[in-house]
C-alpha cells in the first residue's frame, strides 16, 4: 500500500510545500494560499484532527476560510487507483495513510 509521505509528495506538495508550510511551486499562483497544514492541531486546541483531515480528502470543505472548492478532492482519486473489487477501500486507507503522514508533521 502507498505510504501517506509518498501520498503527500505525489499529490500536496506542489501546493502545500514538501514541508507542509503552504509555500509549495504552486502556491503563489493560487487566489487564496494553501494552509500550512503542520499547525492543523495547533489550530485545534493541540488535538490533530483525524476526522476533519480525511472529511476534507474525501468531499472538500464549504469552509469560506479555504476558500473554494479548488483543492483537488482527493477521495474519489484515491479509489480510482485501487482495484474496483476493493469497493472503495483502498481509496480511503490511502486517505488514511496521508492523515497519519500529516499528524506526523505536527509542530511541536
Amino acid at each position: 500500500m502507498v505510504q501517506g509521505e509518498q501520498l503527500y509528495r505525489s499529490h500536496c506538495a506542489t501546493c502545500h510545500g514538501t514541508s507542509g508550510k503552504g509555500n509549495g511551486p504552486a502556491a503563489s499562483a493560487l487566489k487564496t494560499p494553501p494552509p500550512d497544514l503542520t499547525l492543523l492541531a495547533k489550530n485545534n486546541d493541540g488535538k490533530f484532527p483525524d476526522l476533519k483531515v480525511v472529511h476534507v480528502l474525501e468531499s472538500g470543505t464549504d469552509l469560506t476560510a479555504h476558500g473554494s472548492k479548488d483543492m483537488p478532492i482527493w477521495g474519489p482519486i484515491f479509489r480510482s487507483m485501487g482495484p474496483a473489487a476493493a469497493g472503495g477501500q483502498v481509496g480511503h486507507l490511502r486517505e488514511v495513510n496521508l492523515t497519519e503522514y500529516l499528524k506526523s508533521i505536527q509542530e511541536k
